[in-house]
C-alpha cells in the first residue's frame, strides 16, 4: 500500500467512527423533527440552515484552509488569526442580529426574526476553538477531533429532546444548534491548549500570505454555497415555506453522503494531499482510491433509495410527506453527482489553486442561478429537481476536465475506478425493488416491514459481493481492528 493510502486510512478510521456515531444521532434527530414539525416548520429549518452556512463561511475567512495548506505557520501568525476570528465572530453576530428583520422579510416569514437572533449567539462562542480545530486537522489528530464532535453532538441532541417538550419544535432546534457549535468551539480550545494557546499579539503583516490565500478561498466558498443553496433561497422566497419543507426534507436525505460520509475521507484527504502536492502520481493514486471508497459506500445508498422511497418516507417521516417521494427519486441523481464532485476541492486546494476554485465556483453559480430561476417560475418541485440534475451533470463534466488539467487524471482510469461500484449498486437496487414489491404483498398495512426486509436483504447481498471482489481489502480492515490500529 502506498504511503498516501496509509495516511488516508489512518485518519479515516477515527473520522469514520465519530462520523458514524454523529450521523446516526442526526438521522434519528432528523426523523423526530420530521414527525413532530409541520411541513411549513421544516421549511423554516431549511431557511435557518442556509443563513448559518453563509455566516460560518464569513467567520472562517478562508483561513482554515490556509493554515492547513501552508507547510509552516509561526505562533505569532496563529495568535493574530485567533484574534481575527474572534472579531469576525462578534461582527457576524451583530450583523445577523440587526439584519434579522430584513432576512425574515425576504422569506416572507416574520417568525424568523427571533429565531435568527438566537442563532446569532453561537458566533460569539464558536470562534474560540477555530484555530485549535485547524491545527488538530493539520496534524491529523482525528481521534481527538472525533471525540469532541461526538460529545458535542450527543449533548446537543439531548438538549433538543428535552426542549422539544417544553417549547416549540423550531425554537428547540435553534437552541440545540447554538449548544452544538458553541460547545465544539469551547472543547477544541480546551483540548488543544497544552500544545498551543494564543498570545496577546495582533499583527496583520504576519498574515499577508494567509489572507491572500484565504481571500480566494473565502470568495470561492461563498460563491460555492450560493450555488449549492440557490435552490433553497429561491424556493423559500417564491414557492413558500411548505414547498421548501418538502424540498428540504429530500435535500437533507440525498446529501447525507456528501455532508456526513464524504467528510470521513475528504477531511483527511486535504492535509494528506497537501503533503504530497508536488507528486501528480501520488495525487492521482490518492484521488482514485478516495473515489473508489466513496463510490462503494454511497452509490448503493443513493441508488437503493430510489427503489424503496415509497416505503422509506412513510415509515420514517409519516404519510404527510408522501409528496416528497418523486422528488427524492429524482434528487438521488444529484446526490450521486455531488458525491463524485466533492473530492475535487481537496485536490485543488492541496495544489494551492484557490483562485481556480473561485472562478470555477463563480461560473457554476451563474449556471445554477439562471437555470433554477427559470425552474422556480414553473412552481413545480419536479421541474426544479430535474433542472438541478441537468446542471449537476454539466458541473461534474467540468470538474473532471479540471482535474485532467491539474494532475493529469485520465478518464479511462477514473471510469474504471467507479465501474464496479456502479454495476454492483444497479444490481442491489434491482434486488431491493423486487424484494420490496414481494414483501409488500404480505405486509400491506405497514411500510416498515417491507422497508426493513428489502434493505436488509439487498445490503446482505452487497456485502457478499464486496467480500468476493475485494477479499484482501476487507481482511486488512479486520486485522487492523483486531490489533486496535
Amino acid at each position: 500500500m502506498s504511503a498516501i493510502r496509509r495516511e488516508l486510512h489512518k485518519g479515516i478510521k477515527w473520522t469514520g467512527i465519530s462520523t458514524l456515531l454523529i450521523t446516526g444521532i442526526q438521522i434519528f434527530q432528523f426523523a423526530i423533527l420530521g414527525k413532530i414539525m409541520s411541513i411549513s416548520q421544516f421549511g423554516l429549518v431549511g431557511m435557518l440552515t442556509t443563513i448559518v452556512v453563509f455566516a460560518q463561511i464569513v467567520l472562517d475567512l478562508g483561513l482554515g484552509s490556509a493554515v492547513i495548506q501552508k507547510e509552516e505557520v509561526h505562533k505569532r501568525t496563529l495568535s493574530t488569526l485567533f484574534w481575527l476570528n474572534l472579531m469576525m465572530g462578534l461582527g457576524v453576530c451583530l450583523v445577523l442580529f440587526f439584519t434579522s428583520p430584513f432576512l425574515a422579510n425576504y422569506f416572507h416569514r416574520k417568525d424568523l426574526t427571533d429565531l435568527i437572533k438566537i442563532l446569532a449567539m453561537m458566533f460569539l462562542i464558536a470562534p474560540i476553538g477555530q484555530q485549535s480545530q485547524y491545527l488538530m486537522q493539520k496534524e491529523l489528530r482525528f481521534n481527538m477531533l472525533g471525540a469532541i464532535e461526538a460529545a458535542a453532538t450527543i449533548i446537543s441532541f439531548f438538549t433538543l429532546v428535552i426542549l422539544i417538550f417544553m417549547i416549540s419544535p423550531i425554537k428547540a432546534f435553534v437552541i440545540s444548534q447554538v449548544v452544538l457549535y458553541g460547545l465544539k468551539g469551547i472543547l477544541y480550545f480546551i483540548c488543544y491548549q497544552r500544545v498551543w494557546r494564543p498570545s496577546l499579539v495582533f499583527d496583520l503583516s504576519e498574515c499577508r500570505s494567509f489572507l491572500s490565500f484565504g481571500a480566494f478561498q473565502l470568495f470561492s466558498r461563498i460563491v460555492n454555497r450560493i450555488g449549492s443553496n440557490i435552490d433553497v433561497i429561491l424556493i423559500g422566497r417564491f414557492m413558500g415555506a411548505e414547498a421548501l419543507g418538502v424540498y428540504n426534507l429530500v435535500y437533507q436525505i440525498v446529501t447525507i453522503p456528501v455532508l456526513k460520509i464524504n467528510p470521513i475521507i475528504t477531511r483527511v484527504a486535504f492535509p494528506v494531499f497537501s503533503k504530497n502536492q508536488q507528486s501528480h502520481t501520488a495525487l492521482n493514486d490518492g484521488f482514485l482510491h478516495m473515489t473508489k471508497l466513496l463510490s462503494l459506500v454511497t452509490f448503493p445508498l443513493l441508488m437503493g433509495l430510489t427503489a424503496v422511497s415509497n416505503v422509506f418516507i412513510p415509515a420514517i417521516f409519516g404519510e404527510k410527506w408522501m409528496d416528497a417521494v418523486p422528488i427524492l427519486q429524482i434528487m438521488s441523481i444529484v446526490g450521486i453527482l455531488r458525491v463524485l464532485m466533492n473530492p475535487n476541492g481537496s485536490i485543488i486546494l492541496a495544489k494551492g489553486k484557490a483562485n481556480i476554485a473561485f472562478y470555477w465556483d463563480l461560473g457554476v453559480l451563474v449556471l445554477y442561478g439562471l437555470s433554477l430561476n427559470f425552474a422556480v417560475a414553473s412552481n413545480s418541485l419536479k421541474v426544479v429537481a430535474w433542472t438541478y440534475v441537468m446542471v449537476s451533470i454539466v458541473n461534474f463534466l467540468i470538474g473532471r476536465w479540471l482535474l485532467t488539467w491539474l494532475i493529469q487524471l485520465q478518464w479511462k482510469h477514473y471510469l474504471k475506478t467507479i465501474m464496479v461500484p456502479l454495476l454492483f449498486s444497479i444490481l442491489i437496487t434491482a434486488i431491493a425493488y423486487v424484494t420490496k414489491v414481494f414483501s409488500a404483498l404480505f405486509f400491506q398495512t405497514t411500510a416498515i416491514l417491507p422497508l426493513t426486509i428489502s434493505v436488509g436483504f439487498s445490503a446482505g447481498v452487497y456485502l457478499l459481493l464486496l467480500l468476493k471482489v475485494y477479499p484482501n481489502y476487507f481482511l486488512r480492515i479486520v486485522n487492523k481492528l483486531a490489533r486496535g490500529r
